[in-house]
């Protein structure tokens, strides 16, 4: 038969393939030297291949077109299970981990996602080392080793991560959603999985699930369900040979794609009111209603269209009226996570502040009010051209993507967008306005077909039903008629309008010409009050730039109560300029504002050519804030919440915040300031502001399409505005706010044991810091080196073979300069004393791997960092963070990838060696390590005896100090220099 049109017909080492001419994509015009060509193998798989001669990082990305929504009935979790498999080993890569292995070793990073109908793989690597990472990616599809052995032990992997999602509100929400459904419908599946699902109940039933899960991997994945993306350097010919031999042999069954039209509600699932009792303290209310799927129209995008107006927080919007109501503090609108290829689900979502919670029924018919003023006046062409021309704006000066995203994307987005528009689609950019499109959408958001989930503790005890994979407590009951009717005929609401034209739009997209090839920030203006930092963008020529405001303040954190007023302020700032920068937002600009232990941090960045006028914006603001009482009571309830809710956070954050608590010399603690709140007024507050910028000393660094001269101006008008409106003076040396890591002691260990607070949760964590000292580029290296090996090492020993949890992560840190290295953990089943001797012995084992590890393979791994470190910078935003951190630290070593690398290779076998006793070994005088430990108030008290004590080793050196109270722990000890200006110099 011969080809279709625009098809090419060849044949490769894996069989007959076919070219699809690409031609027709519309692709960014900032991408100049990046070519793309599709292949159809003869097994079906289509491959999207990127050839960019200029990535050093090369990646691959494989989607397969199922996913938890195909799981058999009586094996939920099925899809995701077999996601976990694929990683353990092949017939042409029979060692177990080997595909990992490879990987981490080659400076990359790999994963898998299971969603409701597609699994997607996707690995990074270095670019020299992609055609044998490649191969060994292909034969997960080709020929993969599941053995009964790795079925029987991963299946803990699953079910620990699914334990770790157990107490997390998002996912309990989502499975609600999915509980509120037919029964019979594949939307009401548990998709994660568990020991119960995949081992107890099947083996209760007589099913072996291994054998199900060869069948259902024989059945699934076939070539013609999967699309493959390569993004590499290599030219397209040989990335095409590469991918016919390669993945020509994938298996077809020929299987069609599943196809699931049939409405997951019923009339009984809508217009329902779900009451749930969340695990965090805090209020929502969500709506939501199933639509006409977005990517069936996605070059209309109604859903887009009406995301941006529902969603909008300028004046006129839902949100801008009930924060002026007092009842609500943030509203989020578009497509919800649950929807899938044959139904979208269009979800708003209000978090509810307490007074809120008593106006929900007044709140949904705000909501009814703004759809029904969008039917009268909200299809507007002007509003769709505005968002075209943004998006249009974004995709053509976009930044240049990471290869594991954009290859990972590509994939997902080949099962749904036509080839032509695949870019288009893919970066969300609408092609022709609707009026039609729109209203199918706003036809389907009615009273009657409105799903509401009303999220709140004060449900407690007035629930009847319990959620069966999560426990959630629940109600559902009908909307009465008498709501029903009053939404229906709710009429518009006065306050309620479109937005206007939007000012923040950039219009000049010019490139500054710049003299020179400056390659490190230099000091351009500097006063008693601020010092200015400043690059032109001389890399990417891109209209976009970078602004950083650091306000060092003294009076910010001088006590618990003076950080939490700071933090109020910056969260008051921010809610009283929301109807103006959600406007810059929109346009493409960003901007944060965060208290800090030092004072003020900022950060603004976006195009250049308004992005000048949004710092100017900010700045206005700060020297013109006025507290607004109301307000203030709102935010503050806010703050509460959001403090007490740490409680719930996932163990090991909790033993990464203690952590950071006792490590640096001035750091409150969040009890504290729950401690503080309920008692703060607002007169306290306006005291505190009286003074917070009194003084003012200011750090700043501008990098991209700016003139040095238009930056020097800006800092000039910073001072101005803050002296003129505020009084503001600088700060004196004295005064200035100090960041300082504490020191711990050579040769001692320490100890400190919490209870983890929340009483329902089961998983325990540990932080295991090893501190190793300052700033100083061949220790640094010597840090990241040995992470680099042990990481994976640590993984697959720790986490695949002896299954301790399903986070076990290894990595180097910096606090203020200061080096360590972190070992991360989280059990349900291993006590942190257990997982603490379960490290030490790791790292005897690790050592003796070291001390026998060929010199080949030690210079793979400094080949391989050395590769990380010289992998160019992608983006203006990688450019500015980098110097930044320099600036912000005090270091300024704008040279620091350069002078690594330089120390790395002169690292020897002997210095890592070394490194490794002195730092990790128990009988080490050098070793100073502090142990964190988070108990499960369900864990079963450990029989470990002490991890410290081991024969042969002297017992004063291994037993840890306890550190029952930090602050006295914290005030005995030294600290380091407070910037880390002993390390080599530039």
């Amino acid at each position: 038969m011969a080809p279709e049109a625009g098809v090419m017909a060849t044949e490769g080492g894996g069989g007959a393939y076919e070219v699809v001419d690409t031609a027709g994509m519309t692709k960014p015009r900032n991408e100049k030297n990046v070519q793309y060509r599709m292949l159809r193998l003869a097994n079906g798989i289509e491959a999207m291949l990127v050839s960019d001669p200029d990535t050093d990082k090369s990646s691959a990305a494989v989607d397969v077109r199922v996913g938890h929504l195909s799981d058999p009935a009586e094996l939920p979790g099925l899809a995701h299970f077999t996601e976990h498999m694929l990683f353990y080993a092949s017939e042409k890569y029979p060692k177990e981990d080997e595909y990992s292995k490879f990987i981490s070793e080659h400076g990359g990073f790999s994963n898998a996602y299971t969603a409701a109908e597609d699994t997607n793989y996707h690995f990074d690597v270095n670019s020299g080392d992609f055609m044998p990472a490649l191969d060994r990616f292909a034969q997960f599809f080709v020929s993969p080793l599941i053995s009964p052995d790795g079925v029987s032990r991963e299946m803990k992997a699953v079910d620990s991560e699914n334990s770790k999602n157990l107490n997390s509100d998002p996912w309990r929400s989502m499975q609600m959603w999915r509980h509120v459904s037919k029964p019979d419908h594949v939307f009401h599946k548990f998709g994660t999985g568990s020991l119960e699902t995949l081992l107890h109940e099947p083996k209760s039933k007589g099913i072996d699930t291994h054998k199900e899960l060869l069948s259902f991997y024989s059945t699934n994945y076939s070539a013609n369900l999967m699309k493959l993306a390569v993004y590499a350097r290599e030219p397209l010919d040989e990335l095409e040979k590469a991918v016919s031999e390669m993945f020509g042999h994938v298996k077809t069954t020929s299987r069609p794609v599943a196809c699931f039209e049939e409405s997951p509600f019923s009339s009984e699932h809508e217009c329902k009111l779900v009451k749930v009792v969340p695990v965090r303290n805090g209020d929502e209310l969500d709506l939501q209603w199933l639509v006409p799927p977005e990517n069936r129209v996605y070059h209309l995008a109604p859903c887009h269209y009406l995301s941006h107006l529902i969603g909008h927080e300028g004046d006129g919007s839902i949100l801008k009226l009930l924060k002026d109501l007092k009842w609500a503090n943030t509203l989020s609108a578009g497509e919800s996570p649950e929807s899938y290829s044959s139904h979208s689900l269009f979800l708003v979502s209000i978090e509810l502040t307490e007074e809120g919670n008593n106006h929900v029924m007044e709140i949904i018919c705000i909501v009814f009010q703004y759809i029904s003023m969008l039917l009268e006046d909200g299809l507007q062409n002007w509003i769709f051209d505005e968002l075209k021309n943004v998006a249009e704006t974004r995709f053509h000066f976009r930044d240049k993507p990471s290869p594991i995203s954009y290859a990972r994307n590509l994939t997902s987005s080949m099962h749904l967008y036509k080839t032509e528009d695949l870019l288009l689609a893919m970066h969300h950019v609408p092609l022709e306005f609707s009026k039609e499109a729109v209203l199918d959408v706003l036809s389907c958001m009615t009273v009657d077909k409105v799903r509401i989930m009303w999220s709140s503790r004060s449900h407690q005890g007035k629930t009847d039903a319990k959620e069966p994979w999560y426990g959630t407590e629940h109600s559902v009951e009908k909307v009465s008629e008498e709501f029903v009717t009053k939404w229906a005929t709710c009429g518009r609401h006065e306050k309620l309008h479109l937005p206007v034209p939007n000012r923040f739009v950039p219009t000049q997209f010019g490139i500054l010409e710049v003299e020179g090839e400056p390659e490190c920030p230099e000091v351009v203006y500097e006063s008693s009050m601020s010092k200015l930092w400043f690059k032109p963008d001389t890399l990417f020529k891109t209209p976009k730039g970078q602004v950083y405001l650091r306000f060092s303040l003294p009076e910010s954190y001088t006590s618990p109560e003076a950080a939490v007023c700071t933090n109020l302020f910056t969260k008051m700032l921010v809610d009283s300029m929301n109807e103006v920068t959600y406007y810059a937002e929109v346009a493409g600009l960003s901007y944060s504002i965060q208290s800090t232990t030092l004072g003020l941090s900022t950060a603004f960045s976006g195009y250049s050519d308004k992005l000048l006028l949004l710092v100017e914006e900010v700045v206005d603001r700060i020297a013109s804030f006025k507290s607004v009482e109301d307000r203030f009571n709102v935010l503050r309830e806010q703050m509460q919440k959001q403090y007490y809710n740490t409680k719930f956070d996932q163990p090991y954050q909790q033993a990464l915040y203690m952590s950071s608590v006792m490590f640096l010399q001035t750091k409150w603690h969040i009890n504290e300031y729950l401690e503080i709140l309920p008692d703060l007024t607002f007169a306290d507050f306006e005291r505190f502001m009286g003074k917070l910028l009194s003084r003012v000393s200011i750090q700043s660094f501008i990098i991209g399409n700016i003139a040095s001269e238009s930056g020097i101006d800006l800092i000039k008008q910073v001072e101005k505005t803050l002296s003129d409106k505020l009084g503001s003076k600088s700060v004196f040396p004295s005064q200035m706010p100090e960041k300082r890591v504490i020191q711990l002691a050579k040769g001692k260990d320490y100890i400190h044991v919490s209870e983890v607070a929340n009483e329902v949760e089961e998983n325990s964590a540990v932080d295991l810091v090893f501190q190793v000292g300052i700033d100083c580029f061949c220790t640094n290296v010597l840090i990241q080196l040995w992470a680099q090996i042990a990481e994976r090492s640590a993984f697959h020993k720790l986490r695949t073979v002896e299954q301790i949890g399903y986070i076990v992560c290894v990595t180097h840190w910096s606090d203020h300069n200061v080096k360590s290295v972190h070992f991360i953990l989280q059990s349900t089943s291993h006590h942190p004393q257990r997982i603490d001797k379960a490290v030490e012995e790791f790292l005897v084992s690790f050592q003796t791997r070291l001390e026998e590890m060929e010199d080949k393979e030690l210079k793979e791994h400094i080949d391989a960092l050395i590769s990380v470190k010289e992998e160019k910078l992608k983006t203006l935003s990688q450019e500015g963070k980098k110097f930044w951190r320099e600036i912000d630290e005090g270091s300024l070593h704008f040279q620091r990838k350069d002078r690594e690398v330089a120390a790395l290779k002169t690292v020897t076998k002997e210095d890592l060696v070394k490194f490794s006793t002195d730092t990790f070994s128990r009988s080490s005088d050098m070793r100073s390590k502090v142990s964190v430990h988070f108990v499960s108030q369900k864990a079963k008290p450990s029989e470990e005896k002490d991890v410290h004590k081991e024969s042969g080793v002297s017992e004063e050196v291994r037993m840890p100090t306890n550190v029952d109270c930090i602050w006295s722990f914290k005030r005995s000890m030294p600290v380091f220099p407070a910037c880390a200006e002993s390390a080599d110099s530039v």
